[in-house]
């Protein structure tokens, strides 16, 4: 299984709906074309993903502000990439428990602990990548990835 953070699902939905539009959506604009390639490449199949609550619930109060077409793609998308992962649910009082709270927030110290049951994890976020490294997790950073790719 895969756990994936909340900014590297918002750039692969985005891709699902229109590769195109990462370059030009401010959650995603540091991104382009072949970071999404990339994060599908490494991903293989959505039903190897293990997604938190926490992350999905982020990511719909970010991008469900679309409007008309890319609203009904966004729908759509999210659906089915719902419908294919895996969902595991930890409480929120793991994560503040958590050493890692304080520096990682409450998703973050989750996604810590899922990842430790995973074969990796697939971040953005640098502060994650390096407690996720420290704690012999393996990390696909996509930041890393596009700075070793430019």
């Amino acid at each position: 299984m895969i756990a994936i953070d909340t900014n590297a699902l918002i750039v692969l939905l985005i891709g699902l709906i229109d590769p195109q539009r990462i370059k030009t959506h401010k959650r995603t604009s540091i991104y382009d074309e072949q970071d999404f390639f990339d994060l599908v490449s490494i991903i293989e199949s959505f039903d190897k993903l293990l997604v938190l609550p926490n992350v999905w619930t982020e990511l719909d109060n970010i991008l469900n502000r679309f409007k008309g077409d890319e609203k009904y793609q966004y729908i759509i998308k999210t659906s089915e990439m719902m419908k294919a992962s895996s969902e595991k649910f930890i409480e929120s009082l793991k994560g503040i428990e958590s050493p890692n709270y304080f520096d990682l927030g409450l998703t973050d110290a989750l996604l810590l602990e899922l990842a430790k049951e995973c074969d990796f994890l697939i971040t953005s976020d640098s502060s994650l990548s390096d407690y996720a490294m420290a704690n012999n997790i393996q990390v696909y950073d996509l930041v890393k990835n596009r700075n070793e790719r430019l």
